[in-house]
């Protein structure tokens, strides 16, 4: 027997006994004689206690004493797996015309394309040019101005034409100088038969005669 079964026995019995003793009038006493063994049956049945069956609880680490709010100790992750890469796809069509237009119209794209790259390059080609142009410019004044700080003598040489020589008398252009006359900041320090000296800013040169 079970130990509910026997404690619903024991339950009936005490029930039994007690609506008996209920009927009993007063002044009535009922004595009789207890089987033998009964007593030590319902005594043993009496000290049977139930005992509730509890659901087993998951063990819990307590928190340290004086730490109200404990953190429970990371767990590692066992890392996943990695993943595999995708796969590469490649796609290489035979031409570059877009299937929604006919072949008149990609024609005509295409075209319309190769005319608007002819006029950039063409651009860049003229700009090309311009930038050259404006750097050979700087160039030459550059070597101007260098001829002109090693020899000064550039500025007003070129200027000066000799026509013709009458002993110390030199002609230039309409007009008759001698030794220490001046022209264009040029002064003449020597005549000779064929050409005559200048000095001009600490440098000399020499003009011959032009007949031409």
């Amino acid at each position: 027997m079970t130990k509910k079964t026997c404690l619903a026995f024991t339950l009936a019995a005490l029930l039994a006994a007690t609506a008996v003793q209920a009927q009993v009038p007063a002044g009535n006493s009922m004595v009789g004689n207890t089987a033998p063994g009964v007593k030590e049956t319902l005594a043993a049945q009496a000290d049977v206690s139930v005992e509730a069956v509890q659901a087993p609880v998951a063990e819990q680490q307590a928190a340290p004493a004086g730490q109200e709010n404990f953190v429970a100790p990371r767990e590692e992750v066992p890392q996943s797996a990695k993943e595999a890469p995708a796969p590469r796809v490649v796609f290489n069509p035979k031409n570059r015309r877009d299937p929604t237009l006919s072949p008149d119209d990609f024609l005509l794209l295409q075209y319309r394309e190769q005319q608007r790259l002819a006029a950039l390059e063409a651009e860049r080609q003229r700009k090309l040019a311009e930038e050259r142009r404006r750097r050979e410019e700087a160039e030459r004044l550059r070597q101007l101005e260098l001829a002109r700080i090693k020899d000064p003598t550039r500025e007003v040489r070129n200027k000066i034409r000799v026509t013709g020589i009458i002993g110390e008398e030199v002609f230039i252009g309409s007009r008759i100088y001698t030794i220490g006359k001046s022209i264009y900041g040029a002064r003449i320090i020597e005549v000779h038969p064929d050409e005559v000296v200048f000095s001009y800013k600490g440098h000399k040169f020499v003009r011959k005669v032009q007949l031409d």
